[in-house]
């Protein structure tokens, strides 16, 4: 049996879901940055420099030779998120984003292989928690077809397990590999307007999907200390391809082909976890001050293209007559663009041991306007982060809080099959406060 045959294995996915839902402990999980790139208070409170006193998540997640740079320790977060966001659709009706708040929990252990270079951590991690959830009246498309006031949600999770192994080569230079599970998880409630199909294409269709997979994941990095206090790392995260399978139902009772309305269909989506380049730099500026810097590249263009779905086994036999068999093979154009980001942090530790820890970050959203709705529509530009450190006995316990927003988006002219997302806005605000605890 082959490793992707294996992980595809029912008994190796139905653990990974009761691991995944048993760290999302709340129902709901606000909408997030699309890629989560660091774990833990001390990351975010510096603008989610990687490289900046990171977590074990952070370095099996990011770059794994930061392991050999770190002291063992065990490592808990709890990220708290709520969203606010409004939606106006092209009916002009104002709809605002069910706001959460979710809770993220995420661990990390870093440890050392005897007296050796080696050093080892392992980590669970959310690395994408993305949900939209909005309710308004649904705008007449094709031929007028309206289902009236509808639920609009459509969620897209990535769960991370992972170990990494790093090694010390000595002068200030070491290197590291992460291999782990990824788990993915596709859900779609909405009104859905068929984007290329040869018959059905512009037409609207209420359906409720949900599909999920289970794929290796891996990291490569390196850190070398250029000077006592100037530090390097650079970091390579590879695609990691998601072939989701599930199911699909749903109801055409608005089209008016005088057939059945029911039907219900065995889902696949494809989707990706685009590769991510990661370069970052630190300068310990004096005892008390240290500065980062850091750019990273998420190839969205080459992952999030379109948005294939398949369809087969039909269950309804008039729509499968109509249509002149039991599948269905759509295709929703995304055309998604590369995403550059730039993030700038500094901590400062006062006399008595107290730190401040202030962070920026600026980056461009990678969803064009001509395909963007509101269930895909991550208009994040900026963040701005603060933290703190608080010492328990032998325990640290970090601090951070993260404001992420964007300007508002205002779609002029959509390129999507039936126009419904012209003249549509959006508007969309993430607050995040994380807590690290350090043990």
């Amino acid at each position: 049996m082959t490793i992707k045959n294996f992980l595809h294995a029912g008994r190796i996915v139905s653990v990974v879901r009761f691991i995944v839902f048993g760290l999302l402990w709340s129902q709901q999980v606000s909408a997030t940055d699309i890629i989560r790139l660091t774990s833990g208070a001390t990351s975010e409170g510096v603008g989610g420099i990687a490289g900046f006193s990171p977590s074990p998540q952070t370095a099996v997640m990011a770059n794994p030779a930061l392991l050999s740079q770190m002291e063992d320790a065990k490592s808990l977060t709890l990220t708290a998120l709520a969203v606010d966001s409004t939606f106006t659709s092209k009916l002009g009706e104002a709809s605002s984003a069910d706001s959460g708040p979710g809770i993220l929990p995420e661990f990390g252990m870093k440890g050392s292989i005897n007296d050796s270079a080696w050093s080892w951590g392992f980590a669970a991690t959310i690395q994408s928690a993305l949900l939209a959830d909005f309710t308004f009246t649904d705008p007449p498309g094709t031929a007028g077809v309206s289902y009236g006031p509808q639920q609009h949600r459509s969620a897209w999770l990535i769960a991370k397990m992972g170990g990494a192994l790093s090694y010390d080569f000595g002068k200030g230079f070491s290197a590291g590999l992460t291999l782990g599970a990824a788990y993915n998880r596709n859900d779609l409630k909405a009104p859905y307007i068929f984007q290329s199909h040869p018959t059905l294409q512009g037409l609207k269709v209420l359906v409720d999907l949900s599909a999920d997979d289970v794929a290796l994941t891996s990291v490569l990095g390196m850190h070398y200390d250029a000077t006592e206090n100037v530090a390097f790392n650079v970091s390579y995260s590879f695609r990691t391809d998601f072939a989701a399978s599930g199911s699909l139902q749903g109801n055409l009772s608005e089209l008016g082909l005088g057939i059945q309305e029911d039907f219900h269909y065995k889902a696949h989506v494809d989707t990706a976890l685009p590769a991510v380049l990661l370069a970052g730099v630190s300068w310990q500026v004096s005892d008390r001050l240290t500065l980062g810097l850091q750019w990273d590249r998420v190839y969205w263009e080459d992952s999030f293209e379109t948005l294939p779905i398949r369809l087969t086994r039909g269950s309804n036999s008039e729509l499968n007559a109509f249509l002149g068999e039991d599948s269905i093979v759509d295709s929703a154009p995304l055309n998604w663009r590369d995403q550059d980001s730039f993030h700038l942090g500094g901590e400062f530790q006062f006399a008595d041991n107290r730190v401040l820890r202030l962070g920026f970050e600026t980056t461009e959203s990678p969803v064009p306007g001509r395909t963007f709705t509101p269930l895909t529509g991550v208009i994040f530009d900026r963040a701005y982060s603060a933290g703190t450190q608080i010492r328990l006995g032998e325990n640290l316990i970090d601090i951070a809080y993260r404001f992420s927003t964007g300007d508002d988006v205002l779609v002029t002219e959509s390129g999507l099959a039936g126009g419904e997302y012209t003249g549509t806005g959006q508007s969309l605000v993430l607050h995040s406060l994380v807590f690290t605890l350090g043990f």
